[in-house]
């Protein structure tokens, strides 16, 4: 069980991500559709066939109404094509959306590559409207917080900032 370095600086703004995603006619979504409107949780992982990340995945959609009383969204990112990522979410209900990095690995601004799995490795960040205030890189996907953390971090999130809260 590794950590791996922080790739964002805290408090600075996010970068630039624009990816196809699982929604209908696998829409672009990008991080600029949220900026100044929702608190974020990003989540990238190794991929649906990860037994790991694929049971983080349902733990986080089993409490996505939790996070979105918190003002969030989540959005989870894989090399995983966009067909896979439809079918993913048609099996197990996930109702957030499921973005697919399998072109330009615009995820390696948040994250690194697992050159061995050619995977993204298992991260998890939480934002305000505009920057990261966590965010952990490790191993495997079970070794991130489990969603009753994430729910504090983003509740935490309201109540120190007045322009990312309705509080």
């Amino acid at each position: 069980m590794s950590r791996l370095p922080e790739k964002l600086k805290l408090y600075e703004v996010l970068p630039y991500l624009s990816l196809p995603s699982n929604r209908k006619d696998n829409a672009k979504i990008t991080l600029w559709d949220f900026k100044q409107r929702k608190n974020l949780v990003l989540f990238f992982h190794h991929g649906f066939k990860c037994p790991h990340c694929s049971a983080k995945l349902r733990e986080i959609n089993a409490a996505y109404s939790l996070i979105q009383a918190e003002e969030a969204e989540i959005l989870a990112i894989s090399f995983d094509s966009v067909r896979d990522a439809e079918a993913f979410a048609e099996k197990e209900g996930i109702r957030f959306p499921l973005l697919s990095d399998v072109k330009d690995r615009d995820s390696a601004q948040f994250t690194y590559v697992d050159e061995v799995k050619q995977a993204l490795y298992p991260s998890l960040f939480i934002t305000d409207r505009f920057s990261a205030h966590y965010q952990k890189i490790v191993d495997e996907a079970d070794e991130l917080p489990p969603v009753k953390e994430i729910v504090y971090w983003l509740g935490l999130i309201q109540i120190e900032c007045p322009e990312c809260s309705h509080l």
